[in-house]
Parts: C-alpha cells; structure tokens; sequence
C-alpha cells in the first residue's frame, strides 16, 4: 500500500532527509541581503540559472557586516526545509566571500572598520626585544613556511628557544586554527619574547584567513607583541596591519627578530671601543681636573702658609713687646715696693724713731700738745709703752 503523508508530515520528512545530508558549500553571488531584528539573517544567492534562500544567526556570523549584494560568496551549511512553509533554504554556519573582486570589497570593508576602531595605530604597537629569548611559532606544520623561518634564525643567533603551534593556514577551518593558536600560547605562557605569525605566499583567496575579523581582534588582544610574516613582500593582509611588526615574508620575520651574530659581535666591540675611548677621555679630562685642583690647592696653602707665618711673626712681635712691657711694669712695681718698704712706718722705728699717741689716738706731734696728767704712748719697734705726762722741758705743758 503506497504511502500518503500529510503535508506537515511530507515536510518533516523531507527535512529529516536533507539534514542527513550534512554540510554542503554552495558557491553564488548574493542578490539580496537583510538583518532582521538585529539577529536574523536572511539571504538569497543565485548564479545564471537558479537561487536559493540562505538562513542565518548574526552573532555567529560576525563577518556578515562585510556582506553586500553583488558579492560573490561560499555558503557553508545544511540544507533544510522549513517545516511550516514548505521553503527551502539553506541554514548556514559560514559565509565566506568569494572570488578576488569580492575578497577586495570585505578586505576594504573590514580594513575602514578595523581602521576606525584604532586597530592599526601605531601608538599601540609594542617594541621587541633586543635579543628574545622565547618566541612562540604559529603557522602550517612542515610548511616552506616553518622551514624559512627556523633556518634563517639559527643562522643568526643562537640560543632562542622556540615554542611552536601547527595551524591550518588556507581553508575554512583555518580562522578558527589560528585563533585557537593565540589562545593557547596566552592562556599558557607567562614570559614569551613574542609570537610570530608566518604564512607562504598564496592568491588573495589564499590569504584569506589573514584577512578576517577573528583573526586581526585575535592579534590585537595578544598580551605578547605579534610578528606577521604572511606571503610574499607584496602582499599585505589585515594581520599585517594590526601586528606589532610586520615582514615581507616568514624568512624576514626571522631576520626582524634576530641579529646577525657577526653583526652583533662586531657592533659590540665598536661599542667597546666607543666606550674605552669615552672612559679614557674622561679619565684623562678628570685626571687634569684633579691635577688643576690640586695646584689650586697648593697655591691656596702656600697663601694661607705666607699669611699664618706673617701673623705669627707679628704675634712673636707683640709678645716680645708684651714682655717688655710686662718686664717694665714689673720693675716698676719693684721700685714702688721697695719704695712703699722704705715708707712703713715699722722699717722707721727700727731705725730707733718711735711715734707717739695721745689717749684719743692722734700722734703726738709736739710737745705742747701733750698735756699734763695726760696719758700718752710711745710705739716703738718692738711694742708699747704708756706714760703720764709730768711735765717736759721746754715750754709749759698745758
């Protein structure tokens, strides 16, 4: 007996079918584009004969701002059918400009937008070091890529150790390898020099992985500084334009990096012998300062030494004055002594004078002063004698 479905039931069906299929790449140029509420994404492409509806989430198609109608584009995704409408459209995971006129329209698109946000200034880039010690290596594993830059580096300087990440570096996957690269070496080193992003050269098709939004905020949030050597000198990718430095090609990162040991060598011994020669110079200049001072210094003894031996002279001058002095008032006080000896009254009684006193103490200085009845005394030399007067000779006492 045939099978009849209902038409819910045909579409289920149909649908349970065309998810079995799996993920399909359908190649067309977009005829129409629209975002719906923000979120909903709803496209129609087609080529010379058919279209067919594209379905989609915004937030997991970030490049989807870099779409526009007349771009070629590869649509990645399952094919299903909407189970209310009967519509068949094809729900998708990634949309990837195709072809070089429309790689050149979200190259730019994405460029003015990157650009506007401050990605390519070049206040923000980082310098690198001298001599890196650790770098870590992100690109295709036994690629010509890996191979230019290891040899050119150990050809320059030793003793730089290398961490290195295979990626895939061209195919749909590839944006999601590199990111999940710089992921790894941030979230698991601490003291990375830096990271170096090499690639061979390629179509701008080929290139394209270096040309994506993912991949260009991947490189701007990296905590280590970002070399990109990415196809040949001519080609030039938004990885590029956001790194730290960019080279020409894989082997000029690795000469951007490192020195020529021979260079390096010579350059250090012209700046050992810039050096010595500065030293000597200054050496020889402060040698002459020294010797300067040091004159200056003697001349400003010699000076002091002349002034202290004229002050002494003058000091001995006045000392010898002083004492002269000194000797004079000296034999002054010894004549007045002997003077002040000669006039004690006690030296004038031993030469047998005496002095007389009347009762009240006044010297008895004649003998009519001295009255009768009156008590005198006579000092002598060698003490005391108290008398009453009776009388003397010559006038009548009183």
């Amino acid at each position: 007996m045939e099978k009849i479905f209902k038409v819910s039931e045909f579409n289920e069906f149909i649908n349970v079918y065309l998810s079995s299929v799996g993920e399909v790449v359908v190649e067309g140029e977009i005829s129409q584009i629209n975002v719906s509420q923000g979120k909903w994404l709803f496209i129609t492409i087609k080529d010379e004969n058919s279209s067919v509806e594209v379905f989609g989430v915004a937030d997991t198609l970030p490049n989807h701002s870099l779409l526009e109608e007349g771009m070629l584009v590869h649509i990645y995704g399952i094919p299903r059918l909407y189970q209310k409408t009967g519509r068949f459209s094809i729900s998708a995971v990634q949309i990837v400009p195709a072809g070089e006129g429309a790689l050149k329209i979200s190259f730019e698109k994405l460029k003015a937008k990157l650009e506007k946000e401050g990605f390519f200034s070049e206040s923000r880039k980082r310098p690198l070091p001298m001599f890196p010690q650790r770098i870590g290596l992100i690109t295709a594993k036994n690629s010509q890529a890996y191979y230019d830059f290891i040899k050119v580096l150990k050809n320059r300087m030793g003793g730089i150790k290398i961490f290195f990440h295979p990626v895939s570096v061209q195919g749909r996957d590839s944006s999601i390898s590199i990111i999940k690269a710089f992921d790894y070496f941030n979230s698991n080193f601490k003291d990375l020099d830096l990271l170096v992003l090499a690639r061979g050269g390629g179509s701008l098709e080929d290139l394209q992985s270096f040309n994506t939004e993912e991949v260009a905020r991947a490189i701007y949030a990296s905590k280590f500084p970002v070399v990109c050597g990415v196809g040949h000198e001519k080609d030039v990718s938004i990885a590029d334009m956001v790194c730290d430095l960019r080279a020409s090609t894989p082997s000029n990162a690795a000469e951007l990096i490192a020195e020529q040991k021979d260079y390096v060598m010579s350059k250090i011994a012209a700046n050992f012998t810039y050096l010595y020669n500065v030293l000597n110079n200054l050496k020889d200049e402060k040698k002459h300062t020294v010797q300067k001072n040091v004159m200056l210094l003697e001349n400003s003894l010699l000076a002091k030494e002349e002034k202290i031996r004229a002050k002494i002279k003058e000091l001995s001058f006045q000392f010898e004055k002083f004492k002269l002095a000194v000797k004079h008032n000296i034999s002054q006080v010894d004549d007045n002594l002997r003077l002040l000896r000669s006039l004690d009254y006690k030296n004038v009684l031993k030469r047998g004078f005496s002095i007389t006193r009347t009762q009240e103490g006044d010297i008895l200085r004649s003998a009519a002063d001295a009255l009768t009845n009156s008590i005198i005394t006579t000092i002598l030399f060698d003490g005391k004698i108290t008398s009453r007067v009776n009388g003397f000779r010559g006038q009548v006492a009183k």
